[in-house]
C-alpha cells in the first residue's frame, strides 16, 4: 500500500499532490489528517442508525457515537494486550499516546460510518514529515506531534498482529462490549468489481472536493479541540457573497454544505450570521463537533468579514 496520508471529510486539499511517493486519500469521516498505509490498519463501521447496536430506549446524540461505537476496537486491543482506551474527542490512546484516531459522519437518511486509523506497526508521528513530502504547499493543516507523544501495536507489544489476527480481535470486540455475532465474509467478485468502478469513476474528484479557493480572500482561522477551524469568505455590499468552511471537524454529510449555502447573501454581521448558523444547526438531522459552541464559528465568520 506505501506511504498514504489520510485526510479528513472537511480538510482542504492541495489542488493536486505532489508526485513524491505518498498518496492522499480523503474519509468520508472527519476529523483530522492522519498517516496511513502501510503499518496501519482501517476500521470501518457501518450502520443504519446511531441506535443499531445499543441497546437503549433513548436515542443517542451525534456527541455519543464514537464513545459507544469505538468500544468494540478498546476491547478488541485489549484483548492484544494492549491497554488501550478513548479519552474523548478523535483519538484512541495507550498509555496517554496517540495510537489511533477515529471520526463518524450520518447520511441524510440516518445511515451511520464510523472510521478509525490504528497504528499497527507503522508510526503515527511519521505524518508531518509525509505532508512535508504529499503537500509542500502546506494546505492541509496538522499539529505537530513527538516521538513520546505516539504509540503503535508493536511498540506496546513487541510485535504486530496479521491483518487477518487483528480482524478477529476486533470481531470479538465488538462480539463482548455490544453483544454483536459477527460472520466472516469475503466479498464477491462482482462485489469487488463494482468497488474498482466506483473508484474509477470518482477518480481524483473525492480528494479535491474541498480545496482552495482564490476568490474567496476573507479568511479566519481558530484553534479547536480537534486542531483547527478555518473560515475562508467572499464578501460584496455588505453581504457574504460564498463561504467555505474547513478543517478538523466531525459534521453530518449535510451540516457543512448547509452552513455555507445560509451564509451565502447572508448580511455580514453578527445577528444575520447567529440567525443563519441557528437555523441550520437547529435542525434534529444536522450536527458539527469538535468546534465547542456554535460561537465558535460564529466569532470565526465574523473575524474573517473584517
Amino acid at each position: 500500500m506505501g506511504e498514504v496520508v489520510s485526510i479528513g471529510r472537511w480538510q482542504l486539499a492541495p489542488a493536486s499532490a505532489a508526485d513524491a511517493g505518498v498518496t492522499l486519500v480523503r474519509r468520508h469521516s472527519g476529523g483530522r489528517a492522519a498517516a496511513f498505509g502501510t503499518g496501519f490498519v482501517g476500521v470501518t463501521l457501518v450502520l443504519p442508525t446511531r441506535g443499531a447496536l445499543v441497546d437503549s430506549a433513548a436515542p443517542l446524540r451525534p456527541e455519543q457515537v464514537m464513545n459507544r461505537y469505538v468500544r468494540g476496537i478498546l476491547a478488541g486491543l485489549e484483548r492484544h494486550g494492549v491497554p488501550a482506551l478513548y479519552p474523548g474527542r478523535d483519538t484512541i490512546t495507550a498509555g496517554r499516546r496517540q495510537l489511533g484516531v477515529v471520526a463518524f459522519t450520518e447520511t441524510r437518511t440516518g445511515a451511520v460510518l464510523v472510521e478509525a486509523i490504528l497504528a499497527n506497526a507503522g508510526d503515527p508521528n511519521a505524518l508531518p514529515r509525509l505532508l512535508d513530502r504529499a503537500d509542500p504547499g502546506g494546505v492541509v493543516r496538522t499539529t505537530m506531534l513527538q516521538p513520546s507523544d505516539t504509540t503503535s501495536i508493536a511498540a506496546e507489544k513487541g510485535g504486530a498482529p496479521s491483518l487477518a489476527a487483528f480482524a478477529d480481535l476486533i470481531a470479538s470486540g465488538y462480539a463482548e462490549r455490544l453483544d454483536g455475532v459477527p460472520a466472516s465474509r469475503t466479498l464477491t467478485d462482482d462485489e469487488l468489481a463494482r468497488v474498482r468502478d466506483l473508484a474509477a469513476t470518482v477518480g481524483d474528484a473525492w480528494l479535491t472536493t474541498r480545496r482552495p479557493r482564490p476568490d474567496l480572500d476573507r479568511r479566519a482561522s481558530a484553534a479547536t479541540m480537534l486542531g483547527a477551524l478555518d473560515v475562508h469568505l467572499a464578501v460584496a455590499d455588505g453581504r457574504i457573497r460564498d463561504a467555505c468552511i474547513s478543517g478538523d471537524i466531525i459534521a453530518a454529510d449535510d451540516t457543512v454544505p448547509a452552513l455555507e449555502a445560509a451564509l451565502r447573501g447572508c448580511a455580514a454581521d453578527r445577528a444575520a450570521v447567529e440567525t443563519a448558523v441557528g437555523r441550520v444547526l437547529g435542525e434534529s438531522t444536522q450536527f458539527l463537533l469538535g468546534i465547542g459552541p456554535p460561537d465558535t464559528l460564529i466569532d470565526t465568520v465574523m473575524r474573517a468579514v473584517a
